[in-house]
């Protein structure tokens, strides 16, 4: 995963590498002539400017690409579970994901639940929102996902969770259906 320092770092530079881009593509068509004119007056000008502004369009489209990968976070796509002697086991994020879902719907009182999985200094975390029926107590459902969810985890996959914050998200209002 990419450190917070160097993702500053390259949204920084983009940024500055996009302005410049677009300031020089500005230049090289001729909508803003004031500070190169002199530039312009041989006979290849014109020549020149074509693949100039070729190469500062390119250079614009990889800045925005770069200034978008800068802002736009993203996890790690697996989580390294065991190492053996012939190789490691890994799992995906998505399934880790899933497995948690499973063992949340588990709980009596739970609606919908959305995780979603983190990468914590001491290893995994896991954000958990919850949807839950208004007749339960919100405290003890929370213990009970943290504690369903570390157990379900450790004995399905061996993966040992750091950090579980539960985030209740909203109270269903809905009334089961009675057929």
């Amino acid at each position: 995963m990419v450190s917070p320092f160097d993702r500053g770092l390259l949204f920084l530079y983009t940024l500055v590498m996009t302005f410049f881009c677009a300031v020089l593509l500005l230049i090289v068509t001729g909508w803003w002539q004031q500070p190169l004119y002199f530039l312009w007056q041989s006979g290849y000008a014109y020549e020149l400017q074509i693949y100039l502004a070729a190469l500062l369009g390119l250079l614009l489209l990889v800045g925005v690409r770069l200034f978008w990968v800068a802002l736009v976070r993203r996890e790690s796509g697996k989580a390294v579970v065991h190492d053996y002697m012939l190789g490691q086991v890994r799992i995906s994020l998505q399934a880790v994901e899933n497995l948690v879902k499973k063992a949340v719907y588990q709980i009596a009182g739970v609606k919908d639940v959305k995780p979603r999985v983190t990468q914590t200094p001491g290893g995994m975390g896991l954000h958990i929102r919850a949807i839950v029926a208004p007749d339960i107590s919100i405290p003890e459902v929370s213990r009970q996902i943290q504690h369903r969810v570390q157990e379900y985890l450790a004995q399905t996959t061996g993966i040992t969770v750091n950090d579980i914050k539960v985030i209740v998200e909203n109270i269903s209002t809905t009334r089961p259906r009675v057929e």
